[in-house]
């Protein structure tokens, strides 16, 4: 606990799914247990991601395996009492989103999950009682061609991305607040060996989590979420600027271009 509140990581991946991952799921609990948190959520790079599984895979195969390095933490979590929950980070041309409060069983029923479009993906996660949150909305990586924000598409904003620099976390604050969607942050943790408070990032919240749900309830819910940071977000000013071509997606697909709108 942080200032009496419960400290979750929101944002990390496994060597068993994510290819830029070198650190098993099990081996972080304990470290993220010595720096104080109460929690984490596993969010690996899925099918269209930077996902290390073999996608030739029969659909039940490659779920299995996806989901192997959240069950390896989770069984570690379960020895030393400690909760890990699950999640996915998954890619739409370049964008990406963190899904919260489902399970290895959505997953089998949705083969064609792989081909949803940013709206579709919204509609399935939230009838099914999940959420939708954009990550690290204006990161700038070579991978990167142009800056998709899609309000109507998801139920949040990760704010704060430590694998981001300052002033990209500065925009996807602002655009955030512009539109009063709930904001988190993430420390994007790929690698144990790089973990230290500079690095780290995390939400803080009234009330423990009682499973990967209850997360997407308090984003749903527009519940209160502290943010953990390892330093302040620099404040926006004029001179910040996206260095990607930015679109606002509305809800019928039409392109807006960012200045007019944030």
């Amino acid at each position: 606990m942080i200032g009496g509140k419960y400290l979750y990581e929101t944002h990390m991946h496994t060597a068993e799914a994510s290819k830029c991952s070198d650190t098993p799921g099990r081996e972080y609990i304990a470290r993220y247990q010595d720096l104080g948190y109460d929690g984490i959520i596993i969010t690996d790079h899925f099918y269209r991601g930077n996902c290390a599984v073999d996608r030739a895979l029969p659909w039940p195969e490659f779920v299995d395996q996806f989901c192997s390095g959240y069950r390896h933490a989770r069984e570690e979590g379960e020895k030393r009492g400690f909760p890990v929950f699950f999640g996915w980070e998954e890619r739409i041309d370049g964008d990406e989103y963190l899904i919260y409060g489902l399970d290895e069983r959505f997953m089998l029923e949705h083969p064609e999950m792989i081909h949803w479009t940013r709206e579709e993906q919204h509609r399935m996660v939230r009838a099914a009682g999940g959420c939708v949150v954009q990550a690290h909305p204006f990161r700038a990586r070579d991978y990167i061609s142009t800056i998709w924000l899609s309000p109507y598409f998801c139920d949040g904003v990760e704010g704060v991305n430590t694998g981001n620099e300052d002033q990209w976390n500065t925009l996807a604050m602002r655009y955030a607040e512009s539109l009063g969607l709930p904001i988190t942050a993430g420390s994007d943790n790929h690698h144990i060996d790089r973990m230290c408070p500079e690095k780290l990032a995390g939400v803080l919240l009234e009330e423990p989590l009682k499973d990967g749900r209850d997360y997407a309830r308090t984003i749903l819910e527009h519940r209160p979420i502290g943010l953990f940071l390892p330093h302040p977000v620099p404040p926006y000013t004029p001179k910040i600027v996206p260095d990607r071509p930015v679109f606002w997606l509305e809800k019928d697909g039409s392109m807006i271009p960012e200045k007019t709108v944030l």
